[in-house]
């Protein structure tokens, strides 16, 4: 789909929606022509490691003596 700058601000959400579909938005301007497309989902850390991390030990209680969280200098 090939539109202009004005189009393309006035209808972002049409456009939005069209390249989220795998659609290739293609934006001319005097300068010259640009492409809008859609880009897969970033995965946080977190999403990236979930069932891949395996904790063997208690979390919920301290794991180092109150001394040992002293910073030394």
């Amino acid at each position: 789909m090939t539109t202009n700058v004005r189009t393309f601000l006035r209808e972002f959400s049409v456009f939005k929606a069209r390249a989220r579909k795998g659609d290739t938005v293609r934006i001319r301007d005097k300068e010259g022509e640009y492409l809008f497309t859609a880009v897969g989902e970033r995965h946080t850390i977190l999403g990236a490691a979930r069932g891949k991390i395996v904790f063997h030990d208690d979390l919920t209680k301290p794991t180092l003596a109150d001394k040992a969280w002293q910073p030394s200098l």
